[in-house]
C-alpha cells in the first residue's frame, strides 16, 4: 500500500497547479466527510429562496396549478 502512495505522490508532484486542483476535487467526491456535507448545506442555504417576492409566488403557483396534471403531449 505505501508503495502506491508513494507513486501517486511522486505522480501528483509533477502536475501543473490546476490539475492538482481537478485531482483535489475528485479525491474529495470519493471521500465524503463531514465537512464536505457541511460545505454542500451550506451552498444549498445559500442559494435558497433566490427568487424574488413576486418571481416566487408566481413559479409556486405555477407549480400548484400543473403539479397534479398528466399532459399526454408531452
Amino acid at each position: 500500500m505505501t508503495a502506491v502512495l508513494e507513486s501517486i505522490v511522486r505522480d501528483l508532484r509533477e502536475l501543473p497547479a490546476p490539475k492538482l486542483v481537478e485531482v483535489s476535487q475528485y479525491i474529495h467526491t470519493l471521500h465524503p466527510s463531514a465537512g464536505s456535507a457541511s460545505r454542500q448545506l451550506a451552498a444549498i442555504r445559500a442559494t435558497a429562496g433566490c427568487m424574488s417576492g413576486e418571481d416566487g409566488e408566481d413559479f409556486e403557483r405555477a407549480v400548484r396549478e400543473t403539479a397534479d396534471r398528466i399532459d399526454g403531449h408531452e
